[in-house]
C-alpha cells in the first residue's frame, strides 16, 4: 500500500512501519498498526506495542502478521537485551509457518562457511530459465522479504536467499559484517554447483551484490536495489551539516579519542543515533563507535572495483531515500564503464516509488526488475 507519512512524526520509526504496511494485508492490518503506533515517542514503546501484536497475531494463527510484528519488536532492542533474541527466534518461527500455511515449496539451507553457516531459503522453479541469487542488507533478515519475491518464482526463477555476516541467523552464527561479498557469495554458488546466474542486493545489499559481482564471474547480471556507493558516507550523512563533517574528519584521520568522545556524546542526544551505533557494533563486531566507523570505511565501489564490473548492471533508486544521499546513485553510475549494459532508474513521488527500495511500493521495483531480465535475457 501506499506509504504513509507522520505516522509517528520520527522519520526512522515511520520508515519502519512501513516496510510492513507495504506488503498489504497479510502482513498487517493497516488501520490497526496506525493506530496502535501513532503516538510512540520512545523505543521501549515500540517493543512494547509491537510485541502486543505478534503476540495477538500468533494467538490467531495470522502467522504472516506475527512474524513481521516480532521483527519490528526486535529491530530496536540492543544486543543485550534480555528479549532480543527470543523476538529473532519468534520472528523466524512464524515466518516459516507462515510460508507453509501460503504453500510456499521452499528448502532451508544451513551452509558451511569460515568453521560456521551461511543461513540460506531456496524456492525451485519447476520450469527455471535461470537463478536469481538474492542478499539483504546490513541487518537483515531474508525472511522477511520473500512475500516480494514470490512474482520471481512465478516467472520462471529459481530464487536462492542468502544471509551473509552480520544478518539474521547467519550472525547469531557467529559471522559478522564483512565488505568482501564476494566470499560467501562464491562459497552460496559453490554450494549449489551454479555455473552462472542473476544477483539482486537488496538496501545495503546494493553495494554488497555490486561488490560481489566485481570479483565474481560467475554472476551474469547484478540489481543494486537500491544503490548504495560508500556505506561510510551513507551512515554519517544522518548527522547536522557540521557534526558530519567533524566526524568523517575525526575518523578518516585516525583521531580516535576524540571521535569517541564525539560519537558518544551523538548517542547521548539521540535514541536513534544510540540504537544505530549500537546495532553497528553488534554486526560487525566491534567495541566502539570509533572501530564501527572505521570498518564502514572498507564497505564503498571505488573506481578500480568498478572497473572489474563487466555483467549487466541495473541501478534503481527512490528520489526521496532518506537513507542514502542522491548523489551516490549518479556517482556509482558514472563510474561504471565496462558492462555488457548498464541501466538506471530513479523512481519518483508522483509514481509512489520515491522511498528507500519502494516502500509503499515495491512492486515498482518488482515489475522494473523482472522487464529488464526480460531484457537482457532476449
Amino acid at each position: 500500500m501506499a506509504y504513509i507519512k507522520n505516522i509517528t512524526g520520527i522519520q526512522q520509526l515511520d520508515f519502519q512501519i512501513n516496510r510492513v504496511l507495504t506488503y498489504g494485508e497479510l502482513a498487517g492490518d493497516a488501520e490497526e498498526i496506525v493506530a496502535k503506533t501513532h503516538s510512540i515517542k520512545d523505543l521501549a514503546t515500540w517493543f512494547e506495542v509491537w510485541s502486543a501484536l505478534g503476540n495477538k497475531y500468533q494467538n490467531t494463527t495470522q502467522y504472516l502478521r506475527a512474524a513481521y510484528a516480532y521483527r519490528m519488536a526486535e529491530f530496536f532492542l540492543k544486543e543485550n537485551h534480555p528479549q532480543k533474541n527470543l523476538m529473532y527466534e519468534l520472528s523466524y518461527k512464524y515466518f516459516h509457518l507462515a510460508f507453509r500455511q501460503m504453500k510456499l515449496n521452499y528448502t532451508i539451507h544451513e551452509i558451511p562457511y569460515m568453521n560456521s553457516y551461511i543461513h540460506c531459503l531456496s524456492f525451485k522453479c519447476e520450469k527455471e530459465r535461470s537463478v536469481l541469487l538474492i542478499c539483504g542488507g546490513y541487518d537483515s533478515f531474508i525472511e522477511e522479504f520473500v512475500p516480494a519475491l514470490i512474482d520471481f518464482t512465478n516467472n520462471g526463477y529459481t530464487v536462492i536467499l542468502f544471509e551473509g555476516g552480520g544478518q539474521g541467523k547467519t550472525l547469531k552464527n557467529g559471522l559478522t559484517f564483512m565488505a568482501e561479498w564476494e566470499n560467501p557469495t562464491s562459497c552460496v554458488l559453490d554450494y549449489f554447483n551454479i555455473k552462472s546466474c542473476n544477483m539482486i542486493g537488496i538496501s545495503w545489499g546494493g553495494y554488497l551484490a555490486v561488490r560481489a559481482a566485481a570479483f565474481e564471474s560467475r554472476i551474469r547480471a547484478v540489481v543494486a536495489y537500491d544503490v548504495l556507493e560508500n556505506g561510510f558516507l551513507c551512515l554519517t550523512s544522518v548527522f547536522p551539516r557540521m557534526i558530519k563533517y567533524m566526524v568523517r574528519f575525526l575518523v578518516l584521520h585516525k583521531k580516535e579519542k576524540n571521535a569517541n568522545r564525539m560519537l558518544n556524546f551523538l548517542r547521548k542526544r539521540s535514541i536513534i543515533a544510540d540504537w544505530a551505533m549500537m546495532q553497528g557494533m553488534y554486526i560487525t563486531g566491534t567495541k566502539t563507535p570509533y572501530d564501527f566507523y572505521r570498518e564502514l570505511l572498507k564497505h564503498c565501489l571505488p573506481q578500480n572495483v568498478c572497473d572489474r564490473l563487466t555483467c549487466h548492471v541495473l541501478l534503481l533508486a527512490g528520489e526521496k531515500d532518506h537513507y542514502i544521499p542522491g548523489n551516490q546513485f549518479y556517482r556509482l553510475a558514472n563510474k561504471i564503464k565496462h558492462t555488457k549494459s548498464l541501466t538506471t532508474r530513479i523512481f519518483t513521488e508522483a509514481e509512489g516509488g520515491e522511498q528507500h527500495c519502494q516502500i509503499g511500493n515495491h512492486q515498482l521495483a518488482v515489475n522494473e526488475i523482472l522487464n529488464w531480465l526480460e531484457h537482457i535475457e532476449n
